[in-house]
């Protein structure tokens, strides 16, 4: 899928990289993480939910809009659908 992930990086303005982005989506559901802007939070200080997302250490957590609107394109794609039907058919 790293084909498709390449496609999906903006070109202009901040984007997130796709898998770091649906790393997060997994632990805010998996944790019942129940906002963006507390998934943003746990980014700031939770060291698990940095590695497994691939953030370093000295990274800064992602703003809440830019993470808001890279959300919405992606899940607009039909990536979350391939995605997803690589574990469910």
């Amino acid at each position: 899928m790293d084909a498709v992930f390449a496609e999906l990086y903006a070109h202009t303005g901040p984007s997130i990289a796709p898998e770091k982005l649906l790393r997060a989506l997994l632990l805010q559901v998996l944790y019942t993480v129940r906002s963006e802007r507390q998934l943003m939070e746990q980014l700031n200080y939770n060291l698990p939910f940095r590695w497994f997302i691939g953030l370093d250490v000295d990274d800064a957590a992602w703003e809440r809009s830019i993470f808001s609107v890279n959300r919405e394109r992606l899940l607009s794609e039909a990536l979350s659908r391939e995605f997803l039907s690589g574990y469910w058919p």
